[in-house]
């Protein structure tokens, strides 16, 4: 199985495609295998690193909560293991967050970031949202499955996929990744002290290309942080997906792969 044993860690990764690195980065109790339909759509234009991270799934268990720092540099010491001086991004959920924190700290390791239904340090919650995580945690710590089935699993931002599974399994796919969370997932509920100032305080100086994805059927904190990050990013591109929630690269891989391909390989521009 291929490791990289960098920063104290055994970070699980896959690798294919032939090109500048693009490292993809799976959000909250997931896997790379999360990320399986952007790495393959990019796979023809770039070397498309998915990387499973500290305290999921393959990769080195957790022992506490893991800092955002700590996972910057995680991923800063895997492109030293490639010898990489520069990564574009794709990044989903609370993923988001780590290729935000990389790009605030080492500016010039990162060539561009995309952003997939993005969670933003400092936007807050809604009381809804914190009283559903809340019971989450809760029960996750006793019975994982059963949180997992009867507390996660029934929200809202799984009705899109739930809608595709029928004819293609979508909701099927989502929710066996998640079922397989690693033995220390659960620190994701709990994560390290947060730096000050907050990353939504310090958009402003991010200078590497920027793209935003959400679906309009995501929950309102998280089209608020969308929202958020396009205009506080300068440069920002925005793009917004009637009918897609929370996985809409998985949910229609097709639409949202014809925005990142736009995004990362633009076509080039003819004088007339």
């Amino acid at each position: 199985m291929p490791y990289a044993a960098v920063n104290g860690q055994r970070l699980y990764y896959e690798v294919g495609g032939d090109g500048d690195v693009i490292v993809l980065l799976h959000g909250f109790l997931a896997s790379l295998d999360m990320m399986e339909a952007p790495a393959t759509g990019l796979g023809s234009g770039f070397r498309a690193l998915r990387v499973e991270r500290r305290g999921h799934g393959r990769s080195s268990p957790a022992q506490a909560s893991v800092s955002l720092a700590d996972e910057a540099k995680d991923i800063l010491a895997l492109l030293d293991w490639f010898s990489c001086d520069a990564a574009h991004f794709v990044a989903h959920d609370n993923g988001a967050e780590v290729a935000l924190e990389f790009a605030l700290t080492f500016p010039t390791r990162t060539r561009s970031v995309a952003l997939l239904s993005p969670e933003l340090d400092g936007n807050p919650m809604s009381p809804e949202a914190i009283a559903a995580w809340r019971d989450l945690v809760l029960l996750y710590r006793m019975d994982p499955q059963r949180a997992l089935n009867e507390k996660y699993f029934p929200q809202h931002i799984f009705d899109a996929a739930r809608e595709r599974d029928e004819e293609e399994g979508t909701f099927e796919r989502i929710s066996n990744i998640y079922l397989k969370a690693g033995p220390s997932s659960y620190y994701s509920f709990d994560p390290a002290p947060r730096a000050n100032p907050r990353h939504i305080q310090r958009l402003g100086e991010l200078k590497a290309p920027f793209a935003v994805l959400i679906g309009e059927r995501d929950e309102p904190d998280r089209i608020r942080a969308a929202a958020y990050l396009a205009r506080g990013v300068p440069g920002a591109q925005f793009f917004s997906f009637p009918g897609l929630s929370r996985f809409l690269h998985i949910e229609d891989s097709r639409a949202v792969m014809r925005r990142l391909n736009d995004f990362f390989m633009p076509e080039p521009e003819f004088e007339r």
